[in-house]
Parts: structure tokens; C-alpha cells; sequence
């Protein structure tokens, strides 16, 4: 290892005396973010007053359950890790953003449907072209909340790009930091294309992009997660996700095929 190089110290879980300051704020930004974009997105369709209301209310009950299921699979991602190292299982209040999307999807589904549709027309197809980027936008503030709390690090490495955390013994991939970059580029993009040409597009872009990325930066993660034979549980999900968006792209290919032949 150089030694000539700079290790920077760059864990900082708590601030003000308060645990996990930092990570709770970078999430709480990375929400109101992804919110702020929705409905600055939406202003230009002139909805209702009572709308935003009760989107807003979707939106909080969905963001609820979200929470809860990021942490239970954070629970059950450590339980296939306790398994493996023959270690007693601790509950955790740490979270997972795949679980986090899981559970705040089908909440949506269920609110939209039997809430938010009893009161109002849909708006299915604007919010499918604005979230995919208010997703990516909120997911990298969070990953900045990762890189502060010291959690989801990569390998060691001696490349110059490493970093130390207080406590490491080597330096490794700043995983989150990659990541993080990643999400915001994507968002950047998927929001341009909403915001300025309304481009259908953003989901399957979304889910194939992030998926894709996300295998493989996996490979390069260092903090152990569990495995499930050859593949982390998150890659796993990945795999499905990627499907997910060439079933979306199929569809959206054959729907504009048959417009123009209309």
C-alpha cells in the first residue's frame, strides 16, 4: 500500500451529539427532494386543490410502509448473513433501499387504488414519467447518508480513488460514493426528459439502468450482506427489476408501433 497517499476521514454517523445525524438528515433530504420534484412536475396540468392533497396523503402512507419493509429486509438480509457466520440474529434499524422499494410500491398500488382513485381522475401516466427520476434524485441523497455513516463500503483497494474510514485497517471502494454519482447522473437525465418532452420512457430506462449498475457495483461491495449461492440477495432482485423494465420497454415499443400505424 502508498502510504504517500491522503487517507481522509470520512465516517460521520453523529452530529450535534445526535446518533446517526447525518444519515437521517441526507434520507430526510433525499424524500423531501423526490417529493418537491413530483409536484413541481405536476403544477404544469393545473389538478385540483383537494389532487395534491390526497396524493400527498398516498404519498405519506406509501413512504410509511416503505420504511418499514427497507427495514425488514435489512432484518432479513442479517439473518442470511447470522446464518451463514453460525451467529445469534440481532435486530437491526439499519435499511435496504430494495426492500424500501418493494414495500413502497405495493402500498402505492393499494392507495392509488383504493384511496386515491375513489376521490380523483388517474394520473398514472404523468406520475410514471416523473418518478422514475425523483427516485434516482432521493436514492442518491441517501447513498450520501450511506457514505457518512460508513456503511455500504466496497473492497479493499490501494488504488487512489480509496478511502479510509476511522476504524478500517486498509483503505477501500467508495462504493457509495460511486453509486451516489451514478443516481444523481440518471436523475439529472430522467428529469430533463420529464420536465422539458414529458418522454414516456423514464421507467424502463430507470429500471434497466439501476439494475444493471446495481449488479455489478455489487461485486465490488466489502461490507457482507449474505449470499444466496453465488449472487447477494440485492442481485438477485436486480435480475428481476432489469426483466421488469424489458417487459416495460417491450410494451412501450409495441404501443408506439401500433400508434403509428393507427
Amino acid at each position: 500500500m502508498n502510504n504517500s497517499l491522503c487517507y481522509t476521514k470520512s465516517m460521520y454517523p453523529d452530529l450535534f451529539g445526535i446518533s446517526d445525524f447525518t444519515m437521517n438528515v441526507s434520507v430526510a433530504i433525499g424524500v423531501i427532494a423526490a417529493c418537491g420534484v413530483i409536484f413541481l412536475y405536476l403544477k404544469k396540468f393545473s389538478l385540483k386543490k383537494n389532487t395534491y392533497i390526497d396524493l400527498a396523503i398516498t404519498f405519506i402512507v406509501t413512504l410509511i410502509l416503505a420504511f418499514v419493509f427497507a427495514i425488514v429486509f435489512e432484518n432479513l438480509y442479517e439473518s442470511i448473513k447470522n446464518a451463514k457466520l453460525d451467529q445469534p440474529q440481532q435486530w437491526t434499524w439499519s435499511m435496504t433501499f430494495y426492500g424500501g422499494v418493494i414495500g413502497g410500491v405495493l402500498a402505492f398500488i393499494l392507495m392509488y387504488k383504493f384511496f386515491f382513485l375513489r376521490l380523483n381522475n388517474t394520473i398514472i401516466d404523468k406520475l410514471f414519467v416523473i418518478v422514475p427520476g425523483a427516485i434516482s434524485l432521493g436514492h442518491a441523497f441517501g447513498r450520501l447518508g450511506c457514505f457518512f455513516n460508513g456503511c455500504c463500503y466496497g473492497k479493499e483497494t490501494d488504488k487512489w480513488f480509496g478511502i479510509l474510514f476511522p476504524g478500517f485497517a486498509h483503505k477501500v471502494i467508495p462504493t457509495q460514493l460511486f453509486e451516489m454519482i451514478f443516481l444523481f447522473i440518471l436523475a439529472g437525465i430522467l428529469l430533463f426528459l420529464a420536465f422539458k418532452y414529458d418522454w414516456k420512457w423514464t421507467m424502463p430506462i430507470y429500471l434497466i439502468s439501476y439494475a444493471l449498475f446495481r449488479f455489478i457495483i455489487e461485486f465490488y461491495r466489502g461490507d457482507e450482506r449474505g449470499q444466496i449461492g453465488a449472487l447477494s440477495p440485492s442481485q438477485y432482485i436486480s435480475i428481476i427489476l432489469f426483466a421488469l423494465g424489458c417487459i416495460f420497454l417491450y410494451q412501450y415499443i409495441k404501443g408506439s408501433s401500433k400508434e403509428k400505424t393507427e
